[in-house]
């Protein structure tokens, strides 16, 4: 191979190096691109992470309170049927009551007696009927009719102020409960606001989640579009390497058979100088220094 053929390849040597060089550019800014996508793909993909298990809590959070309701329900539920029992047996209370109040207005406009003054007064026929000596039969039987009477009246009386007694006792206790009633209305409410106020944000929650994964699909998709471009930059950027590489070993080798070739030319022309100062010298004409050298270092006189 010509020395021309030679400085020929280096030239193209140098022109692949060069592509390659502009090429392994390319390269590392569609890598550097391809980190930069990725980043924001998995920064965005963290993002969807975090709303989704905020959407989980928050749903656990709406569940708790929908469990809450479902409880404070189950109370009212009870404390309403517990004040409609009491309510019917007020009903009877105050018919019996009001039946009561006609009698004991009944006694009251006959006798004109409370039911501490009948008493005193039954006491009093009692104690005659006892410490009267000689009582006739038939006065006996008088005041024994008036104590019956006088009992009776006693006990319509004593009747309407136990009903009167039973009916406040049950009033307040309906009053309690319905107390009570209106506590469980105000949780109610609040748990009902707290539970619409978890499940909106819940609600937002995944669908900020399903616009950051589409948004994250999109980079991802445009990920490995830029890692398919990269490779395909780097597999051009190895062939430019291995071309450069083939050529260097191209020259290498056409060096080393120049050099092979130059030291077989050398050696002939040494041979033929070696051979024509032996023929001078056995013809006897005059050898120069150098003749005479090579004669001396190949033992030839």
């Amino acid at each position: 191979m010509e020395k021309q053929d030679i400085e020929s390849l280096l030239l193209k040597i140098s022109n692949i190096e060069s592509n390659a060089r502009d090429i392994k550019q390319q390269r590392e800014e569609l890598n550097r691109n391809v980190t930069t996508i990725a980043n924001k793909r998995n920064q965005m993909n963290e993002q969807v992470k975090e709303l989704i298990q905020t959407a989980k809590d928050e749903r656990e959070k709406r569940d708790q309170c929908n469990q809450t309701i479902s409880e404070i329900k189950e109370k009212k539920n009870a404390l309403l049927k517990e004040i409609e029992g009491f309510t019917e047996q007020i009903q009877r209370l105050e018919e019996q009551f009001n039946n009561a109040q006609e009698k004991k207005t009944q006694t009251r406009r006959q006798s004109n007696f409370s039911a501490k003054r009948i008493r005193n007064q039954i006491q009093d026929l009692e104690w005659k009927l006892q410490t009267t000596s000689n009582l006739a039969i038939n006065d006996e039987r008088d005041i024994v009719g008036q104590i019956e009477r006088l009992e009776s009246r006693f006990r319509e009386v004593r009747e309407s102020d136990v009903l009167s007694r039973d009916l406040h006792t049950i009033s307040n206790r309906i009053r309690g409960l319905k107390g009570k009633l209106r506590g469980l209305d105000r949780d109610l409410r609040t748990h009902a606001h707290e539970s619409r106020f978890h499940h909106k944000t819940m609600i937002q929650a995944f669908k900020n989640a399903d616009v950051l994964r589409k948004q994250a699909d999109e980079l991802h998709a445009q990920f490995l579009d830029a890692k398919e471009q990269a490779n395909l930059i780097h597999n051009e950027y190895l062939t430019h390497i291995r071309e450069i590489n083939k050529t260097r070993h191209s020259i290498s080798k056409n060096k080393q058979n120049m050099r092979q070739q130059q030291n077989a030319e050398r050696r002939e022309k040494i041979k033929e100088k070696t051979e024509d100062a032996k023929k001078k010298f056995d013809e006897g004409r005059k050898l120069s220094f150098e003749e005479f050298r090579t004669l001396i270092d190949k033992g030839m006189i």
